[in-house]
């Protein structure tokens, strides 16, 4: 985050971001989310496009629907075997660097979502900013308005 008041996307957003390709699987989207702890993971084609971005709803869904079906045992192998590409939507929504937050934070709520990758002209990721940022945005700036104190209960 900027030292000033922060206004646009690219003041909040992360920009140290772990993604995943087209070619890889669930089972691979699952590690990655567990090990950085994250809940989003962009997906990029070979020219390093976004192509879609994958949550970990998509992927509890296709856990939940193979184990109803094979049990838990073996999930991780049955994961492995679903291309991101089948699974992911590719319908994903964006944002540019100097989207200002409010209209950011608008259109995560508007379409009830936890992250959005944040793209240049050329569709080439650059970011992503998540509910988690607002979060510390709303910390920051309340604690600078001396209205994070947390009183005795």
């Amino acid at each position: 985050m900027t030292q000033e008041t922060p206004a646009i996307v690219a003041d909040i957003m992360t920009r140290d971001i772990v993604t995943l390709r087209l070619e890889q699987t669930l089972h691979d989207g699952n590690e990655a989310m567990r090990e950085h702890k994250v809940r989003h993971l962009p997906v990029l084609d070979e020219q390093d496009r976004l192509v879609g971005l994958l949550n970990q709803k998509v992927v509890l869904r296709e856990a939940l629907r193979i184990t109803d079906t094979f049990g838990s045992l073996h999930l991780s192998r049955h994961l492995g075997r679903i291309p991101l590409a089948k699974a992911l939507s590719r319908d994903v929504l964006t944002l540019s660097t100097d989207t200002p937050l409010a209209e950011a934070g608008r259109q995560l709520l508007a379409h009830r979502q936890g992250a959005m990758p944040v793209v240049d002209d050329d569709g080439h990721l650059v970011g992503i900013v998540s509910s988690v940022d607002f979060v510390r945005l709303a910390v920051t700036l309340l604690d600078a308005a001396g209205q994070g104190a947390v009183s005795p209960a």
